[in-house]
């Protein structure tokens, strides 16, 4: 099977999921932006050292990648240890994230003002305030009919994708060799 198809049909299903169970699928962001948070703490902590910065900023740098890294931790391990309260724990996590991603951009907005090459700071800090006014946004019913919308548009662009790579994909068939 043509593994662009496979990834068609679980698009399909992801989606579908949100729209069945938009609260499940909160959870399960949670945990990913817990898991994007630590990645993006570690890829901070290595990355620090490529670029010539000031001391303080390299100290700020580190301190604000290593509560990162915790907060990711937490995010994804909470969930789990507390499984009969994951409603709330999500909610607060919610919440939690999205302060830290908006202190998080404006450290970076404050830090590398006067810095040469801060494009990809300043992009990232972008995002961080676009994710963070999502994630206050979604323990709300808005948020629940935001990710069913999501849930929609991904279940539709994941079957044209699956239909697409079939329709268009080239034939195999396998020559059998008559001697």
């Amino acid at each position: 099977m043509n593994p662009r198809i496979f990834l068609g049909i679980l698009s399909a299903v992801v989606g579908l999921l949100a729209v069945i169970n938009p609260q499940s699928s909160i959870e399960a962001i949670v945990i990913l932006i817990g898991i994007g948070a630590i990645v993006n703490g570690i890829n901070s902590i290595l990355k620090v050292k490529k670029f010539s910065f000031a001391p303080y900023f390299e100290r700020t740098l580190i301190i604000k990648s290593i509560a990162g890294i915790l907060v990711g931790i937490l995010a994804v391990i909470l969930p789990f240890a507390f499984f009969s309260m994951i409603q709330k724990i999500v909610r607060i996590f919610l919440y939690i994230q999205a302060v830290f991603l908006l202190l998080s951009a404006i450290a970076q907005f404050i830090f590398v003002s006067g810095t040469e090459n801060s494009a990809p700071f300043i992009t990232e800090a972008i995002c961080s305030i676009f994710i963070a006014v999502l994630l206050f946004m979604l323990p709300a019913d808005f948020g629940l009919k935001l990710v069913r919308a999501a849930g929609v548009l991904i279940l539709i662009s994941g079957i044209i994708f699956a239909f697409r790579e079939w329709k268009y994909s080239p034939t195999e068939v396998e020559a059998e060799i008559i001697e």
